[in-house]
């Protein structure tokens, strides 16, 4: 074994070698100081000559940073006047031009960030990208996310109506009416493939040509038996027939009709097969008692036709055979990215081609020092890359693999041990150097871990290769430090709660009587889980440092989501109770309901605290009064440190809420705030014990160290990761380390793995008695579990004050509103009129249903009768409007071609741009310090101008000449409505004004009964001349 010591001038560093650098031993420190003396022994002629490749992206940053600080600290020596040859790096001659170095330095500062420092990922990526134009990758900081580019080829895919190319024009369109975007109740096509292009399609229907061929034979069959069948024959029996079947919500009429003519046309077409209302409408189980043989569906059935036409309809391999070609669309334009452990084997596959020896030779000429950090949590692929390009005799720089197979934790990560020995084992023995010498643990902390280690004999064995033993390191900490227990202390516990009070017991000893502040103590977990289980007992406030950030493993995302949701809409019932069911506030569904109101009104106090204050202070303002709510939870201390984490960080990106709610809501499709979002490792609260997992520590350093991680049972860790783990976790103490032992046996743990390597014990009490008899100073025991009785205070009772509260404010409807001047008795419900069948029917019901046909009918193609019918029939069925079917689909006809007249302009609702509606908006309106909440029936633009249209049931007459303009001014005027009218006019031209649009709105009454070629049935409302004085009012309710 040859130590490696930068200082020394007999040491080279010029070749390749094999660095092993235990926890401790300045690993980081020896790197730069590689590079700064490479630079001053002028065998590295610039810094853009260095490769460096290291395990995270934050280790490359802090590598980045120590390099600048060593070029900077040594360009400040260089730099004085009185400097001499005992000030300079020993290994440097007597004779070097101090003038000359200091050129050499400054110019590196100048032109250090041109290094090349990276992760392996980081690594392939920069070569592919420069050496391998034809291998796209997927950029680091997209302008769109990768969702938003899958979007885009998705709807490039269909706007070039590719999907011709698997399936017919008329299954097309069966899926677009499935996923109808003009229904609430689904979802677009788009989004549905959006969230479905990385699943499998597991059937798919035949090709078109297949297809084809089957149709063709099928018609010509069929059309043999036709020959002798008249056509109209053939369609009045089907007609006829359909009579003995139940009556289905649509009309077939039409279908019917073009079906037969279809049928007897010379050539197939594969519509026939896509008439599915009728192949629904004359399924055997809707046969009724009157059914009657028919000869023509006989014909059809002994035919097959409905099982072709289920075949040719079934929407789910419709769709799959969709998103199957789709996803071959995006190999083929976007094989776009390459994920980072794809791009380790592209580049591994790429390099060793033949046609890549002028890419190899190009990458050994571009570097001259390369270093390769943190080796043992390579694999083999990697290994290849490396060995390939560095470690081959043609490589005239020099390299240095730089590891410690002790500290190899990452096995699920395809850390390979194997691939790091067998690569050492590929240097000569004068190039397998090592560190020696510890600069972290007090002398006597090295000296117990030195001693807790050596009892393992092997440390490691791996099959095929020499064993490892553990090296002892020298101290060479200057630093000292005594308290009550010896460096290592095992303490003993019954369960959670105790350990969790001895251990906050005793960090608060050591930072009343030693001066250790609490942010330089940590607790090393083995998972997130015994982290959260230790947060919830432990008595002291606690940060739980985690690589991950605030998106993972709690509901910090959903929770902040759900809250900023709730903010921006009070008047979304349901935004509100999601977050009011939430760990927030803990309520039940029939709490909220009993005080909805109460609610709305909260949260629109707390949107205007919002606005005023922004999200951060918003949060704080509510956990006022909620945090007690949330801090009770299991995870509740660690949701709020999230939580205020993220409204901070959002509170950064933008001032603008909405804005903020965009970057929310798409936070998880990029990993660009990953970093920036992870609760720091760092953190600068020195009165907060950290607590953070064995694997998150590594690299790290604390003055005293609680490793309850390695007391719990791991299932499918085996031994030999568990040891590695255990020496990760011991070397992170500078000056104290404290292991628990539970009373209770634990099976697969570190301990017990260490205890059967060490074997001669039977259970880790005796180990440790043994230890400590062996090394009294080094070691110690507290014999019993502690016990902890409850403190008794005697409280003083608080000085209170009595503050008066404004009483909450109620939110009204305008369903009812009238005025200071109407003294009339409310409208009659018209009981005693009866109506023909002409009519329809009055009250509130048909008001209610009207509202919600023209709702799901106001985005259907106007002209396409046969969707109109698909939306009336099932709302009116089962409800005292149905056999009014007809009536309602007259009167929907009427009401999209009517011209409606404003004093803007006259136009119809056909003209309208679907992308420009509004249908049923609900909104809360202040107007004289109280709140209303209104539902506007429709609000559009049309040609740079806004409307609103509320529609009418009303009943004024049978006759439309009953609904002239006069007549309505009148019941308008009588009813109030029109000063109901204006409120919604001014809620709307106040939303419009978020958006700097301070357009006029105007607003017309629709009375659906009234309505003629005349222009009788609609009235536009007239210039607002007053503003309304309300006294009666009616609490709202969902």
């Amino acid at each position: 074994m040859e130590a490696f010591n930068i200082f020394d001038p007999l040491t080279s560093i010029q070749g390749k070698f094999f660095l092993e650098a235990s926890a401790g031993t300045g690993k980081t420190f020896t790197i730069e100081h590689i590079i700064l003396r490479a630079l001053l022994e002028d065998t590295l002629s610039h810094p853009d000559k260095v490769l460096a490749v290291t395990f995270t992206n934050a280790a490359t940053n802090e590598l980045k940073q120590r390099i600048h600080a060593t070029l900077r600290s040594c360009l400040e020596t260089l730099s004085h006047f009185d400097i001499t040859h005992k000030d300079l790096p020993p290994y440097l001659s007597s004779q070097a031009d101090v003038k000359l170095l200091y050129m050499k330095i400054r110019n590196a500062m100048a032109t250090v960030d041109q290094m090349s420092i990276f992760t392996i990922h980081g690594f392939c990526n920069f070569v592919l990208q420069q050496y391998f134009p034809g291998v796209q990758l997927r950029p680091q900081h997209p302008a769109l996310t990768h969702t938003q580019v899958i979007s885009r080829h998705i709807q490039d895919y269909l706007s070039q109506d590719l999907w011709k190319q698997v399936m017919s024009t008329e299954q097309f369109r069966l899926l677009t009416i499935r996923y109808n975007v003009t229904s609430k109740h689904t979802i677009s096509l788009i989004e549905k493939l959006l969230s479905s292009y990385g699943e499998e399609s597991p059937s798919l229907l035949p090709s078109l040509q297949h297809v084809q061929e089957t149709l063709n034979l099928w018609h010509r069959q069929l059309s043999s038996h036709l020959q002798n069948f008249p056509k109209e024959n053939f369609y009045s029996q089907l007609l006829q027939c359909a009579k003995g079947f139940k009556k289905q919500p649509f009309s077939i009429d039409e279908d019917l009709s073009v079906f037969v003519d279809l049928l007897y046309s010379p050539l197939p077409s594969p519509k026939l097969l896509s008439f599915t209302k009728l192949a629904q409408t004359f399924q055997e189980k809707h046969r009724l008692m009157r059914y009657r043989p028919c000869a023509a569906l006989d014909l059809l059935q002994n035919a097959s036709w409905q099982k072709h036409t289920e075949a040719f309809c079934n929407v789910d391999l419709i769709f799959n055979t969709l998103l199957y070609d789709i996803q071959n669309y995006l190999k083929r334009h976007y094989t776009p990215w390459i994920s980072p452990d794809e791009s380790i084997v592209v580049l591994e596959k790429l390099l060793s081609s033949p046609e890549a020896q002028r890419i190899v030779s190009s990458l050994r000429e571009r570097y001259q020092l390369v270093l390769i950090d943190e080796f043992q949590d390579t694999d083999k692929k990697q290994w290849n890359i490396f060995s390939l390009l560095f470690a081959h005799e043609n490589f005239s720089g020099s390299l240095f693999l730089i590891g410690d197979p002790k500290q190899s934790i990452y096995e699920w990560r395809n850390a390979d041990l194997p691939t790091y020995l067998k690569a050492k084992s590929s240097f000569p023995k004068h190039s397998q150097l090592y560190l020696l010498n510890n600069y972290r643990s007090t002398p006597k902390l090295m000296h117990a871990i030195n001693h807790l280690f050596q009892k393992i004999s092997p440390f490691l064995e791996i099959s095929g290769y020499p064993p490892i033993e553990y090296s002892p390191l020298i101290p060479k900490a200057l630093h000292e430090f005594s308290s009550s227990h010896a460096p290592i202390h095992f303490f003993p516990y019954d369960d959670r709660v105790s350990q969790a009070l001895w251990i906050s017991s005793e960090a608060l000893h050591l930072q009343k009587h030693h001066q250790i502040p609490l942010g330089n103590m940590a607790i090393l977990v083995s998972d997130s889980s015994q982290a959260f289980d230790f947060i919830t007992h432990c008595s002291l406030p606690v940060s739980f440092s985690k690589k991950k950030s605030v998106l993972h493993l709690t509901e910090t995302y959903l929770l902040t989501l759900a809250m900023l949701e709730a903010l921006l809409f009070p008047e979304n019932y349901e935004r509100i109770s999601r977050v009011l069911l939430s760990s927030l506030f803990g309520l039940s569904t029939s709490q909220i309901s009993q005080e909805k109101e109460r609610f709305t009104t909260y949260f629109l106090s707390l949107r205007s605290h919002l606005f005023q204050h922004g999200l951060l202070a918003t949060f704080y303002f509510l956990c006022s009064t909620q945090g007690e709510t949330l801090l009770s939870t299991p995870q509740g201390d660690l949701i709020f440190q999230e939580m205020e984490k993220l409204c901070s960080y959002l509170d950064s990106l933008s001032s603008h809420p909405y804005q903020q709610l965009l970057h929310l809501q798409f936070f998880s499709e990029t990993g660009r705030w990953e970093e920036e979002l992870a609760l720091s490792l760092h953190a600068q609260d020195p009165n907060t014990l950290k607590i953070t997992t064995i694997h998150s520590s590594k690299g790290l350093e604390y003055d005293v160290v609680f490793c309850i991680g390695l007391d719990t049972h791991k299932k499918n860790k085996s031994p030999s990761e568990s040891l590695r783990e255990m020496y990760v976790a011991c070397t992170r103490a500078k000056k104290q380390l404290y292991i628990p032992l539970s009373l209770q046996k634990q099976h697969s743990s570190a301990l017990s793995h260490y205890l059967q390597a060490v074997g001669s014990y039977a259970t880790l009490e005796e180990l440790v008695t043994h230890l400590i008899q062996e090394q009294p100073e080094l070691f110690s025991y507290s014999s019993e579990a502690p016990s902890f009785s409850p403190l008794n205070f005697d409280f003083l009772p608080p000085e209170t004050f009595s503050l008066s509260l404004p009483s909450p404010k109620k939110i009204y409807s305008f369903s009812s509103v009238k005025l200071l001047d109407s003294q009339d008795p409310p409208e009659s419900l018209h009981s005693s009129i009866t109506l023909s069948k002409t009519h329809l029917p009055l009250g509130k019901k048909t008001g209610l249903l009207m509202h919600k046909i023209l709702e799901e009918a106001l985005l259907m193609p106007h002209s396409d009768l046969s969707r109109i019918r698909s939306i009336i029939y099932p709302l009116v069925q089962n409800t005292h409007l149905e056999g009014y079917e007809p009536m309602i689909e007259q009167l929907l006809t009427t009401v999209f071609s009517f011209p409606l007249t404003f004093s803007s302009q006259t136009f119809t609702l056909e003209e309208i741009s679907k992308n420009h509606m509004f249908k049923e908006v609900s909104f809360l309106f202040s107007q004289e310090e109280e709140l209303w909440q209104g539902v506007i029936d429709l609000f559009f633009k049309h040609q740079d101008h806004y409307y609103i249209i509320d529609w009418k049931t009303s009943f004024l007459g049978e006759n439309t000449s009953d609904y002239t303009p006069e007549r309505l001014r009148a019941y308008i005027q009588k009813e109030k409505l029109d000063l109901q009218g204006y409120i919604y006019i001014d809620a709307a031209q106040k939303f419009l004004r978020q958006f700097d649009i301070h357009h006029n709105v105007e607003m017309g009454f629709v009375f659906l009964r009234g309505l003629d070629t005349l222009g009788n049935g609609f009235f536009p409302l007239e210039a607002r001349f007053s503003t309304p004085t309300i006294i009666q009012k009616y609490p709202v309710y969902h």
